[in-house]
This record gives structure tokens, C-alpha cells and sequence, in this order.
């Protein structure tokens, strides 16, 4: 009966915290529409303006260092302000930024255009940070992939409608990502309530101010989960900067080399994955299997599907090892995601969001280069190599860096 009870109990709260956070979702699906459509037509949108492999790189790594500088302020900011606020004023410089990348006649303003948005970013750390505010550590896994499920939505649609709206122009998906990103502006003043930074949140675990660096650097197992992020994000960059252009050197699709519609549907794709992982897969898995066990498999995944992308240029062949790669990349992100959060006080989410927002930006600055000095170069089979060996690296490091919590 007391089971029963608490099983009850833990369903309505699970139920309580999916519709304080459906704004959350909302916005964020609408935010991530606008940078879904954005993802497959960049490479493409670049080199039609002259951008080489390495400089495609490089305007992936300016908006990276942009995030370093900008990552720590942002969360902090949003600790101290309120997430709604610093949500905002980081949704209005996407939007300046996609005006920009839509008027660009050159890389110079397509590189001030990633610099903007850049300097300006951390929507998805704060939303995040959120999340996490606004759910009881019982279900903070739960309310961390609702987010992650709204990226999923949008990484799902706004490939779908770049693939669509490149027909009418490679200028079209930009304008429309620029006009999704008003829409989130209004979505989070109109839905989402307003946060009071400095009442007490209702899921106490606070850390005191006057200790905040000394705890930052204190939290042992957070520093481990962030150097297993940094791994992870730094294969992941070497991928996402330079899969658009390796595809269009090795398929071709009825007749024609990949193009920006192909890699549309292929993000379309991992989005639509994306929201199976988050919905119906990780609380499932999470439930039989240790979250250590969780990523040791995701990175394996992960591994055998870069290494399938050195064989044969077969588009049967490719399909099964992009989705090695998806469904590795969304275990392991959910996962580490998730674990960072809980090891930390609730009010440093922001700062330990936007540290790893940080940490992730450096890893985005190197990675993007050193891929598209190997695009560049056309050194296909090296490059995905390098990208499994990386993978493997990260399922040996979760091996020793994951434990149980007894020992953090």
C-alpha cells in the first residue's frame, strides 16, 4: 500500500512539473525550429560565397569563442536576474543575427552575423538552468529531457522546412528562421512566467553565496562529467561542422551530390530519433541500466558509426551508421546532461549550465578547424577514423571517471 502511495505520489509530481514547464517547451521547440532550419544550409549558404572547408571551420569556431566569452556571464547573469530576462535579451541577438546572415552578400557579414549571436547566446543553457529551477530533484532528469525533447522537436521541423524553403531561394530559410525567432521572443514574455532570482526557490539545495567559487571548485564529480562533456563535444563538433560537406563529396542522391536539401532531411531525421530517445527510450533505459553503463554504450555507438562512415560510399550503409551516431549522441548528452545537473545546488544551475556551455564552446573552437583541415584536404577515411577513436576514448574515460554516487 505505501508503494502504491509513493508511486502515486511521484506520478503526480512527475505530472505537476510537465505542465509548469510546457512553456519552457514551447519556446524552446520554437527556438530550436529557428536554428534547426539553419544547421543543413550554413555549409552550403558559406561556400556559395566563397567559404572553403577550413573557413566554414573557422566561422563555426568564431561563434564558439564567442560562446566561450560570453557562456560563464550568461549563466551568472541569469542566476542573478532571472532566466526570463537574460532568455530575451540572448533570443534578440539570434534574431539580429539571422537578419544579418540573411542580407550577407559576403563571408565578412556572414562572420558578424555568427559573432552576434555568438556574444549573445546561452538560450538552451538557461533554459536548462530552467528546467532544473523549476522541478523537484525527483523528476529534474525528467524535466531536463522535456528541453532536450523540445530541441528534438525543433531539430526535427526546421531541417524539414529549410529542405522545403531552399526551393524558393537559399536567402527563404533564413528569412524564416529570423521570423521563428521573433515568435520565441513573444512566446517567452507572453508564457513564461516571471522568475524572482532572489526569493527561495521551492526545491531547496542551495549553496551560500559567499562560497560560490570555493564550491564551484569543490564539485569533484562535476568536474569529471564536464571533462567527459568535453569529449563528447568536441567529436560531435568534428562531425556536425564538416558532415555537409563530407556528404556532398562521397552520395549523391538521383543524380545530384548532396546538397542542402539531402542534409535537411537528415537532420530532419535525427530529430525525429531525437524525440524517440527523449520520449519513449531514456526514462525506460534509465530505469534497468546505470546511467555509467548508459554512456559507455552511447559512445560505442557512437564510435562504430564514425568508423562505418570510413567504408563504402553506400547510402543503405550510411543510414544505419548515422543512426549509430544519433542515438549514441542523444544517450550520452541526455545522460552526462543530466548527471551535471544533479551535482550541483539548484541555485548554480546557471552558472554550471553556462560553465559547460563554455567548456563545449572550447571544445567547438579546435574541433571545427582541425575537421575541416581534413574536409579540405579530402582525407575522408582519416577524418572519420579520428572522430572513432575519439569515441572510444570517451567510453574508456566513462568507465573510470561514472561511478556510483556513494563515491562522489
Amino acid at each position: 500500500m505505501a508503494s502504491g502511495s509513493a508511486t502515486g505520489a511521484r506520478e503526480a509530481m512527475a505530472g505537476e512539473s510537465a505542465l509548469t514547464l510546457l512553456p519552457t517547451f514551447v519556446v524552446v521547440a520554437v527556438d530550436a525550429t529557428g536554428m534547426g532550419i539553419i544547421l543543413p544550409l550554413l555549409p552550403f549558404y558559406s561556400q556559395r560565397l566563397g567559404a572553403t572547408p577550413f573557413l566554414l571551420g573557422a566561422l563555426i569556431s568564431v561563434y564558439a569563442a564567442c560562446q566561450l566569452v560570453a557562456g560563464p556571464a550568461v549563466g551568472m547573469l541569469s542566476d542573478r536576474y532571472g532566466r526570463r530576462k537574460v532568455l530575451v535579451v540572448s533570443q534578440i541577438g539570434t534574431l539580429i543575427g539571422f537578419v544579418l546572415l540573411a542580407l550577407a552578400g559576403n563571408l565578412t557579414l556572414v562572420f558578424l552575423a555568427r559573432i552576434i549571436d555568438g556574444l549573445t547566446s546561452g538560450n538552451i543553457s538557461v533554459a536548462h538552468a530552467y528546467a532544473a529551477e523549476h522541478s523537484a530533484p525527483a523528476t529534474r532528469k525528467q524535466a531536463l529531457g522535456m528541453t532536450s525533447g523540445a530541441i528534438g522537436t525543433g531539430l526535427l521541423l526546421g531541417p524539414a522546412l529549410s529542405s522545403f524553403l531552399v526551393h524558393y531561394g537559399q536567402t527563404a530559410p533564413v528569412w524564416a528562421a529570423a521570423a521563428l525567432s521573433l515568435i520565441s521572443i513573444v512566446a517567452t514574455i507572453a508564457l513564461l512566467p516571471p522568475d524572482h532570482p532572489a526569493s527561495e526557490p521551492l526545491h531547496q539545495h542551495l549553496t551560500p553565496e559567499p562560497t560560490r567559487m570555493r564550491s564551484l571548485l569543490g564539485l569533484r564529480y562535476a568536474w569529471r562529467l564536464l571533462g567527459l562533456l568535453i569529449v563528447f563535444f568536441f567529436v560531435n563538433s568534428m562531425f556536425l561542422s564538416q558532415i555537409g560537406l563530407f556528404l556532398s563529396a562521397r552520395f549523391s542522391w538521383d543524380g545530384h551530390p548532396f546538397g542542402a536539401r539531402e542534409l535537411g532531411w537528415m537532420f530532419a531525421y535525427a530529430g525525429f530519433l531525437s524525440m524517440v530517445v527523449q520520449g519513449l527510450l531514456i526514462t525506460r533505459v534509465s530505469l534497468i541500466v546505470s546511467d555509467r553503463s548508459i554512456v559507455i554504450a552511447a559512445f560505442a555507438c557512437m564510435g562504430i558509426g564514425f568508423a562505418g562512415l570510413a567504408a563504402r560510399d553506400n547510402v543503405g550503409l550510411l543510414a544505419i551508421n548515422l543512426t549509430l551516431i544519433i542515438v549514441g549522441t542523444m544517450f550520452a548528452r541526455s545522460t552526462l546532461t543530466a548527471e551535471l545537473s544533479r551535482s550541483t545546488a539548484i541555485n548554480r544551475q546557471g552558472m554550471i549550465m553556462g560553465l559547460n556551455q563554455s567548456l563545449m564552446s572550447g571544445a567547438n573552437i579546435s574541433a571545427p578547424l582541425l575537421s575541416g583541415a581534413l574536409i579540405g584536404h579530402r582525407l575522408f577515411v582519416p577524418w572519420a577514423l579520428a572522430m572513432a577513436a575519439i569515441a572510444a576514448i570517451g567510453a574508456a574515460l566513462a568507465g573510470q571517471l561514472l561511478d556510483t554516487p556513494r563515491t562522489r
